[in-house]
């Protein structure tokens, strides 16, 4: 196949895939678009041409989207296609076709976990006293929790939940230990979780230590193991030791509510983060092989519900 015809190939399928991926419309011969698109990956991988790839892979991308397909992957390389066009100096092409990608999910969204209704489509206001209702019997067992992740960010950079964000996350410190020790610390905060009936005990072969909270918000609500050793503070997966214990303690309410904050949050925020948390990033993607190394025993214990 010559580069003409490449290019011409590549002219039809982004006629086609854009048009009817923006307008949320079915595509004519789906099957046959998809693989005529996967047939192009590496003829044109072969010419060697950055701007072809790039043409391709908005195609490939935005079809992803449009076919609801693997989100995870989808979102890493959109948040890799952006970095990729900002060092090219490209920022408004890529701002241009990430408005066709909003277009063609809209009122969904993409995340990390899937394409989600997000916060920025919900009646959110009342958000928080709605949280403490439900957290209320997970307080009731006695371990510290506090807003974390993407939920303390949203709070304290914007006073509410991040627009395209779909969960909420607390920490949950459970005292003095070890990484080697926390496994089994957190298998039984599982069990104590499972026997009040707070914990989302849907069977799962998949295991991970991010416990769900059942609720009637229709949100998902995690739980993420923290604990102290040595005055250091850590908490999967954004930060081992990388606190002191002094900027989690003592933890502060949230308007007067049994919601708490870390003490100082933008101490835990630069470790999830980086220096620029302040500055809205709706394709961050974590670096779960980091945390994979680092939280290595918990992500190695088996906490799949049978």
């Amino acid at each position: 196949m010559t580069e003409t015809e490449i290019i011409k190939k590549l002219a039809s399928l982004r006629a086609v895939v854009f048009e009817h991926a923006t307008a949320q419309s079915a595509l004519p011969r789906p099957r046959k678009i998809r693989l005529a698109v996967q047939a192009l990956q590496d003829p044109v991988r072969d010419l060697n041409n950055p701007a072809l790839f790039d043409d391709w892979e908005e195609i490939d991308l935005l079809l992803c989207c449009h076919r609801r397909s693997r989100a995870a992957r989808t979102h890493g390389r959109l948040k890799r296609m952006e970095r990729r066009y900002a060092r090219k100096g490209q920022e408004a092409r890529f701002a241009a076709f990430f408005e066709c990608v909003k277009q063609a999910l809209h009122p969904d969204f993409i995340t990390p976990h899937g394409y989600n209704r997000t916060f920025g489509e919900m009646n959110t206001g009342d958000i928080f006293l709605k949280l403490e209702a439900e957290l209320a019997p997970v307080i009731q067992l006695g371990k510290p929790i506090f807003l974390y992740a993407g939920a303390l960010l949203g709070y304290v950079r914007d006073g509410r939940l991040i627009d395209h964000d779909d969960d909420v996350d607390f920490a949950v410190h459970m005292g003095e230990s070890t990484l080697e020790d926390i496994p089994e610390k957190w298998a039984m905060y599982q069990k104590a979780l499972l026997e009040s009936g707070c914990l989302d005990a849907t069977p799962s072969t998949r295991s991970s230590p991010i416990f769900k909270v059942r609720n009637g918000l229709g949100i998902d609500i995690d739980l993420f193991p923290a604990w102290t050793e040595n005055g250091r503070f850590s908490v999967y997966p954004y930060s081992f030791n990388g606190v002191p214990e002094s900027s989690i303690f003592p933890l502060r309410a949230l308007s007067d509510g049994q919601i708490m904050l870390p003490h100082d949050p933008p101490a835990l925020l630069v470790q999830s983060y980086g220096e620029n948390w302040r500055i809205p990033d709706p394709l961050f993607h974590f670096d779960w092989s980091g945390a994979r190394r680092t939280f290595a025993p918990l992500i190695q214990h088996d906490f799949s519900i049978k």
